[in-house]
């Protein structure tokens, strides 16, 4: 379970990101980021990657989600989120009333560190985000460019075990 940070919802949306080499389509990323949510609500445990923990909050959160999912075309379902009335009324205020909120009640859990954390994540499904978050610099910023040596250097780690 992982929460994306919004700005990379809305680059996997919206930019032109290749997912020649992906293990994931476009479609897959967002309704992934859904459902993870969905599941996570219907586990009622704690986990530390669902750090939203006001379904006010997560309503919105899940406005945001499906916004730019439904753009990318993922058939996303509302409805499951009628078992939550809390975050089902904010997800629909967020979706009828633009006036009525904006991204900064979500923007309070993600900063630029998990925005790069996601790049990194991505990038290792052959999702490479680090240019349209980090522009001409995004080379500096990626931890190893080339995926085959991403594949060469885990491989011989694991091989030492």
């Amino acid at each position: 379970m992982r929460l994306l940070h919004p700005e990379t919802i809305r680059i996997i949306a919206e930019e032109k990101v290749d997912f020649k080499n992906a293990t994931s389509s476009k479609r897959q990323v967002l309704a992934h980021a859904w459902a993870e949510v969905v599941k996570f609500k219907a586990q009622t445990k704690s986990h530390p990657k669902m750090f939203i923990d006001n379904d006010v909050h997560l309503g919105f959160y899940m406005s945001w989600v499906y916004l730019w999912g439904t753009m990318a075309e993922c058939k996303l379902n509302p409805d499951v989120l009628n078992k939550y009335p809390d975050l089902r009324e904010a997800f629909d205020l967020a979706n009828t009333d633009n006036e009525g909120w904006s991204l900064d009640k979500i923007d309070q859990y993600f900063d630029e560190n998990y925005l790069f954390s996601d790049c990194v994540s991505l990038y290792y499904k052959g999702i490479n985000i680090f240019p349209f978050v980090f522009r001409e610099n995004w080379q500096k910023y990626c931890p190893v460019i080339n995926l085959k040596e991403v594949s060469r250097q885990i491989d011989k780690t694991m091989n030492k075990k």
